[in-house]
């Protein structure tokens, strides 16, 4: 019969857990870095290339002239809370 263990050889073991270890740890490392980046990005402000003015600028809400949250290819304005067109701060046109 058959042991249903191998032998086990404790320096190739301890060896194993390290090298397993210090992936986690690198694992960690980066998922962490990534989650960081995600979240800065989130914070900085984004410029655009106005097709007008040729600047780059902020966009603001076609409504109020306010800031906007972004979204894709529109935006919410922070004054009224409503769906807006981005318009480029400067020259007040289209972006």
């Amino acid at each position: 019969m058959l042991p249903l263990l191998p032998l086990v050889d404790t320096a190739g073991n301890l060896a194993c857990l390290i090298v397993v270890g210090i992936i986690a740890l690198l694992m960690i490392i980066l998922l962490a870095l990534m989650a960081y980046q995600r979240y800065m990005a989130g914070k900085r402000p984004v410029q655009h290339l106005c097709d007008y003015c040729g600047h780059m600028v902020s966009v603001v809400s076609d409504c109020h002239h306010a800031p906007v949250k972004e979204k894709f290819l529109h935006g919410i304005c922070t004054e009224c809370k409503t769906e807006c067109r981005l318009v480029c701060a400067k020259c007040k046109r289209p972006v």
